[in-house]
């Protein structure tokens, strides 16, 4: 039974989900299937020298099948850290002044630091149990090289790693730590990041660029299957934990949210927490989801609906998703992950559908309601996560003005940098606000666009 004492609610270990949710079997629309590049709806044989067979069976799952089962070594892997927490936010509450309540999903306490260990325990399960030797993916900055490095150690298995070279927390320190192979992003490795390097210079790093380097490597070498940490529909069905037992914990307080935030990069993260709410409104409940990008990359806001890449070299299998286009090269910010041209097939469609809003936030702000949460309580909050809270102190001051009691929902991870504070470059005056990119925006779009006709 779930146990509640003052502000914190926890599970215990048999409460963990024992199936992976697919929100996509009770939508009531069907979210696009993936294509090739020839125009026609891929096949799972054609993703076989990319995915084991598992993943390829949740990633065309759609309307078929509703949950997947956890497997036994993936539920002790997840029980290190499984089911987390959730706390409600009573001080920031009070530093508000707001009636509305805030209950935030803790997913800090993985090997990683975050929610990415969710989706890198059963890929390198998979990857074992398929008889293959190494993972190769792509990311921005030390949380997923954790995440892939621990998985990859717990199961026995090497990984490889394109990280983004002009992110400063690129991952090296995590990949020493797990003794993974970690190559800066672009790279001379590869055809796309010796052209990358050539045409644009070291700085054009992306999770996109990085992205193509992995699925090139991965398309040479069958000992190698690649890995996604976020945007496929697989990813969702395995952040589908976070929801399910947010679910089962909002529910022992007698709570249903009124409103649901999560900032969105690729936007798996925000799939899972959403899941089983989302469910409800379908059936008829009036819960509100808010997706909170980055102004330096809005897919959702300013981005069109189209089919496109999931790389930046156009090599990947296209997906229907709000984008960027996969050639827009965003500015950097301190928020890595979420500097992605597109945002996944199934956000993107519960947007088109309106039954998912979109806010953007700059840096700034996000760090300046991320030092607000930080100092109410007592949590270090990750960049990401600084959106997220932006968006609820907002939600929270409209209730506090309006005199909604509304019970809001959101998850948080925290930094994981021992030596220094994300807070660092706010506190000291140096952080400034990027704004997207318009040149590439306007450039990117527009040839999607063009291709479109």
């Amino acid at each position: 039974m779930a146990s509640v004492v003052e502000d914190k609610v926890t599970l215990s270990p048999r409460e963990m989900p024992r199936s992976w949710y697919n929100l996509a079997a009770d939508l009531p629309f069907r979210i696009p299937p993936m294509m090739s590049p020839s125009g026609y709806p891929i096949t799972s044989r054609e993703l076989e020298p990319l995915f084991p067979v598992q993943i390829r069976q949740q990633e065309f799952a759609d309307r078929q099948q509703r949950s997947f089962r956890i497997p036994p070594e993936v539920k002790s892997a997840y029980a290190q850290w499984r089911p987390t927490p959730m706390f409600r936010a009573r001080k920031l509450e009070a530093r508000i002044g707001t009636p509305a309540r805030l209950y935030y999903k803790f997913e800090g306490g993985s090997p990683s630091g975050s929610y990415e260990s969710n989706t890198a325990i059963p890929v390198a399960h998979y990857v074992r149990d398929g008889g293959f030797s190494t993972i190769v993916t792509g990311g921005a900055g030390g949380v997923w090289v954790n995440a892939v490095g621990h998985a990859c150690t717990v199961f026995g298995i090497k990984a490889r790693v394109y990280s983004v070279r002009d992110d400063s927390h690129f991952g090296a320190a995590a990949a020493r730590l797990w003794g993974i192979d970690i190559v800066e992003s672009p790279s001379g490795d590869t055809r796309v990041g010796a052209r990358t390097l050539e045409t644009r210079g070291s700085g054009a790093g992306s999770i996109g660029v990085a992205l193509a380097e992995a699925y090139e490597e991965a398309t040479l070498r069958p000992e190698v299957k690649f890995a996604m940490p976020t945007l496929l529909n697989h990813t969702a069905i395995h952040q589908s934990v976070i929801g399910l037992e947010a679910f089962r914990q909002l529910a022992a307080v007698g709570e249903e949210p009124a409103v649901v935030i999560g900032a969105v990069g690729g936007g798996a993260h925000f799939a899972g927490l959403l899941a089983p709410f989302m469910k409800r409104r379908v059936e008829g409940a009036k819960t509100r989801f808010v997706a909170v990008e980055t102004a330096s990359t809005p897919s959702l806001t300013r981005g069109v609906y189209a089919y496109d890449s999931a790389d930046s070299a156009g090599q990947m299998p296209m997906v229907q998703m709000y984008t960027l286009g996969h050639e827009y090269t965003p500015p950097g910010i301190f928020a890595g992950g979420m500097r992605y041209h597109g945002v996944a097939p199934l956000i993107s469609a519960l947007y088109k559908e309106q039954l998912v809003e979109a806010v953007v936030h700059s840096q700034r702000e996000a760090y300046e309601a991320g030092l607000e949460f930080t100092r109410s309580e007592g949590v270090v909050l990750s960049p990401p996560s600084m959106y997220t809270v932006k968006e609820v102190i907002a939600e929270a001051r409209r209730c506090k003005d309006s005199g909604r009691d509304d019970a809001i929902l959101f998850s948080i991870t925290t930094s994981i940098d021992t030596d220094s504070t994300p807070y660092d470059p706010l506190l000291s005056g140096e952080l400034a606000n990027a704004p997207a990119a318009e040149g590439s925006l306007v450039s990117s779009v527009g040839r999607l666009m063009r291709f479109r006709k």
